[in-house]
């Protein structure tokens, strides 16, 4: 199964402790808590867009395999990013100064897993195919 697709949140382990470590303001974390996020992927030749909704936040992101792009967090927080494919799984490196985030996305059965650490910290997110 592609990544590309509408995928709406089935669960989320270890989310609010990566959130606390990334510096996502207590607000925005209840915010997340009570919200079911969701994502939208496309890809238009070599060009990919990924579009997540969490709450009334959107971040919608362009980009090009292999390719340093400019992008903000949800937080708006500005980031340096670069996203690669192997095989099947997408990796995005997010960079402000010297913290860095790595995001793993990857359909395993049915559902698509989200990835995201921070140092040791690693919260996962599963969605399933709307």
């Amino acid at each position: 199964m592609s990544l590309v697709g509408k995928w709406e949140f089935v669960s989320a382990d270890n989310l609010d402790q990566y959130m606390e470590s990334t510096g996502v303001p207590e607000a925005l974390r209840e915010v997340a808590r009570n919200s079911k996020p969701s994502m939208d992927i496309v890809q238009s030749g070599d060009s990919w867009s990924i579009k997540t909704t969490v709450g009334e936040t959107v971040k919608d992101t362009t980009f090009k395999i292999g390719e340093e792009f400019e992008s903000k967090s949800l937080t708006g927080q500005n980031l340096k990013c670069i996203v690669t494919m192997e095989g099947d799984k997408m990796t995005e490196v997010q960079t402000a100064g010297d913290v860095k985030v790595v995001i793993t996305r990857e359909v395993a059965g049915n559902e698509l897993v989200s990835k995201m650490a921070f140092g040791s910290v690693v919260a996962v997110v599963k969605f399933a195919k709307a």
